[in-house]
């Protein structure tokens, strides 16, 4: 990780936005049984796609500065990134695709 460095982007809803990256420190992209992590997996999935905008839910904002670092060794063209507030039950608890319809 390079991290004497900060990273800044313009997040397409928050503006700009920076991470110094010595409070990451180094992060792990495979585990011990060969699989991807969702970071290492998630960048190579985009570049192979063709990405251009990535929009999802601000509870991923510090993950685009681990993963701006991925593109950037791969030497490819980063995406835009947009984070969007996180859409809440009437709880006050995170949504989720996995909750039940009946708890919303």
């Amino acid at each position: 990780m390079p991290v004497d460095e900060t990273i800044t982007f313009d997040d397409l809803v928050k503006g700009e936005t920076s991470f110094e990256m010595k409070q990451f420190g180094d992060f792990v992209i495979v585990k011990g049984d060969g699989i991807p992590t969702y970071h290492f997996a998630v960048v190579v999935d985009d570049i192979q796609m063709g990405i251009t905008d990535v929009i999802r839910g601000e509870d991923h904002l510090t993950n685009t500065a681990k993963h701006i670092v991925l593109f950037n060794a791969f030497g490819e063209t980063l995406p835009r990134f947009g984070h969007l507030p996180l859409l809440m039950n009437n709880s006050g608890k995170k949504m989720s695709k996995r909750d039940d319809p009946a708890d919303v």
